[in-house]
């Protein structure tokens, strides 16, 4: 399995500190999430032969315990899938919420899998296959800096990790907005390569650094397809809907001449995973954000449709009335 690559510059320090532990964390009010986070981390010490069926049948409960959620997958699927057939919607709404229940085991492997103890010989990289690998450090090595375009799947966990097989990155997240969360997230999204070089999550309101890696010529993953409604919004069709987006992959693209890469990652069977980079855009960014924007939606919906259990249908894209 590749090695990272050296072909862009490796990343410098982040300039504000990760979250960190804080004792306020023992309270009451944060034992819910260590019960989850406690049973997580149970679940990553089993045989890999018994999370595939486990994450499976969590999902399975996460959908009779939230009839808002499970209600919301359903009118996405049915909004975005009105040819298919009831039962064909159904089925679609059935796996995705065993691709849920995996992401939550995948979450275990990403948070404390063989690659924490030894990153160059993890385990994990028997797990995955690259489809285009050639794109993406053609793109890096041009010195532009490279925006890994990475939307929404269920995958998401595990994209990170596998991209860190190959290349030095930054991974751009969005804090959670409960404390321990935000701190247990970017704690264990955190990647140490073997000669030390440490990895941690950017902070999707940091646009100053997130500039500054690009122009630097490192790369970055980027998730930019959810719902938008801050100012600065485009209205543009995703699935023939109108939908809120945001255009900050054109501007960036713009601001610092990097290539765009788009990304995906399928998850196979048995915690077998593919990811595909396509080449970088050509003539991206165009000069106008709504033309780029629907541009990038289509490469999503052509990849969504291909693959549909594994999109983040729990997401209230179309700010549907639930």
């Amino acid at each position: 399995m590749a090695k990272a690559s050296k072909t862009n510059k490796k990343i410098s320090p982040p300039p504000k500190s990760p979250p960190h532990f804080q004792m306020h964390f023992l309270r009451p009010n944060y034992w819910g999430i260590w019960l989850g986070f406690g049973l997580l981390r149970l679940l990553s010490l089993l045989p890999l032969r018994w999370k595939e069926p486990i994450g499976k049948a969590l999902g399975r409960l996460m959908a009779k315990l939230s009839s808002k959620r499970r209600r919301l997958v359903q009118a996405n699927i049915q909004l975005c899938f009105p040819e298919k057939s009831t039962a064909e919607q159904q089925e679609i709404a059935h796996k995705h919420f065993e691709s849920l229940g995996l992401s939550l085991i995948e979450m275990g492997i990403v948070w404390w899998g063989d690659h924490k103890k030894n990153h160059a010989h993890a385990k994990e990289r028997q797990m995955v296959t690259f489809i285009g690998e050639e794109h993406l450090k053609a793109a890096q090595e041009k010195g532009h800096g490279v925006l890994i375009l990475a939307p929404h799947f269920t995958t998401l966990e595990v994209t990170g990790l596998f991209v860190s097989f190959l290349t030095y990155y930054h991974a751009v997240y969005r804090p959670h907005d409960n404390p321990l969360m935000d701190y247990l997230i970017a704690k264990g999204r955190s990647i140490q390569f073997s000669d030390g070089t440490q990895v941690e999550p950017v902070s999707n309101a940091n646009t100053r650094k997130m500039l500054k890696v690009l122009k630097a010529g490192e790369s970055m993953t980027f998730l930019p397809d959810q719902r938008y409604r801050a100012k600065g919004h485009v209205v543009v069709p995703f699935f023939n809907h109108d939908t809120k987006s945001n255009p900050a992959t054109s501007k960036i693209a713009k601001l610092t001449q990097c290539a765009v890469v788009p990304t995906f990652t399928r998850r196979l069977n048995h915690f077998q995973y593919q990811v595909e980079f396509l080449p970088p855009l050509e003539n991206f960014p165009s000069g106008d954000d709504i033309a780029d924007t629907q541009r990038l939606h289509q490469l999503y919906e052509t990849e969504i449709r291909n693959n549909p259990a594994q999109y983040l249908w729990v997401h209230n894209r179309w700010d549907l009335k639930m």
